[in-house]
């Protein structure tokens, strides 16, 4: 596997591991107009790389198709960063390299993430017409104030523009993020933006809770006190207000932050929370396979010297059987426990299995988790407090 950020593992191994079900593909296009100030994700504004980075990621996409022996994908996602910032040609050129290094035949889902504010009509059609069939915006909010907060590019006007070219375009298969805690934003600001991103015929919403965890522009802002964030409770208030108000509009809880009409979930989120296999390629991309979880250098530069080293972990046996629950209970399908205590005691793991049973059992005490059938799942208001019950398997 010359020439890949595996050298030192086995190729067999991961040839197998690829070779048991279709993949997931992600690619990641790391350029930016402009840098959001809640942003903490590997990109650039430099576009002066962005030649560079579409070959980069051509010849790993030859390298490891050859590697894995042609594995068959079943859904694709080019995120960022901002795909939608590529040349039609360069995006031309990518999709062919994707369909002669991999198997594309059981292909359910081509995903392409876009800015409201780098699309046209003629880019999107061009798109559709290479085969993406699937389009999420990072629309945010749909008021001007609060996005040019954010360092976003686009205005309320041109999200919701956006979505109407996409359909124009021909992709049936829309998506809008939607966030929330931002600063100065009110209740019925997220509900009424809800209400009208809903009313554009979309198929999927995220919810994303503003996180500033991480250093960003607009995390010196707060700390220095010249921006606050709405409180614990707003921000509590504003999700269950989603998640009254979501259904009503047709689109239904699937995870803790997406909602989707009857079949119009992410099916390459999905393999997350159900930790199906998945290969990354660019800067900061993960990937799993099989025992092996790896994350590409997040050094842009050095990533397209190929100087980056991968970060690898090999799982352990326990730690595989952990991330069933702590992915799937995100899912509002929750996890089969007793299919869970079947692969728990086909580890040697029932003691494990037994105290995390017996958590669940606490937190079903305390209204955050019931059970449906064989399944345990949480609670809407058990969503609101994920972390700590979801801290139960880390």
């Amino acid at each position: 596997m010359s020439g890949l950020p595996l050298q030192g593992l086995s190729g067999a191994g991961l040839r197998n591991a690829a070779s048991a079900e279709p993949l997931g593909l992600y690619l990641h296009v790391p350029f930016c107009k402009d840098r959001c100030t809640y942003c903490s994700f590997v990109t650039t504004r430099d576009q002066g790389l962005q030649s560079a980075t579409v070959e980069k990621l051509m010849a790993d996409l030859k390298a490891w198709g050859a590697a894995l022996g042609r594995p068959a994908v079943d859904t694709l996602y080019l995120g960022g960063g901002t795909p939608s910032l590529l040349e039609a040609r360069e995006l031309a050129d990518l999709t062919r390299v994707l369909r002669e290094s991999f198997d594309l035949s059981p292909l359910e889902e081509a995903t392409l993430e876009a800015n409201p504010g780098t699309v046209d009509l003629s880019w999107l059609e061009g798109a559709r017409a290479l085969g993406w069939d699937r389009i999420s915006f990072g629309v945010q909010t749909l008021d001007d104030a609060l996005l040019a907060r954010l360092g976003r590019i686009h205005g309320g006007a041109e999200g919701l523009e956006a979505l109407d070219l996409a359909a124009q375009a021909g992709f049936a298969r829309r998506s809008a993020d939607l966030m929330v805690g931002i600063p100065g934003q009110a209740l019925d600001r997220v509900l009424g933006d809800a209400r009208t991103l809903a009313s554009t015929g979309l198929e999927h919403m995220s919810i994303y809770l503003l996180d500033l965890d991480k250093a960003c522009p607009l995390k010196a802002e707060v700390d220095a006190g010249r921006a606050a964030l709405p409180t614990e409770d707003e921000v509590a208030d504003a999700f269950e207000g989603l998640q009254a108000e979501l259904p009503a509009l047709g689109l239904e809880p699937y995870e803790i932050s997406n909602y989707a009409r009857p079949g119009g979930e992410s099916r390459h989120n999905l393999r997350y929370w159900r930790r199906r296999p998945y290969l990354g390629l660019g800067p900061s991309a993960a990937s799993q396979l099989g025992a092996f979880r790896w994350t590409e250098s997040g050094v842009i530069p050095a990533w397209l010297e190929g100087r980056g080293e991968a970060e690898i972990q090999e799982l352990g046996a326990a730690e595989t059987l952990a991330e069933l629950p702590l992915l799937g209970l995100r899912l509002h399908a929750g996890v089969d426990w007793e299919a869970l205590a079947v692969r728990s005691d086909a580890a040697n793991l029932r003691p494990l299995f037994d105290a995390w049973t017996a958590a669940m059992d606490r937190f079903e005490a305390g209204g955050l988790v019931v059970r449906r059938g064989p399944r345990r799942c949480l609670t809407g208001r058990g969503m609101l407090l994920s972390n700590g019950i979801l801290s139960t398997f880390v």
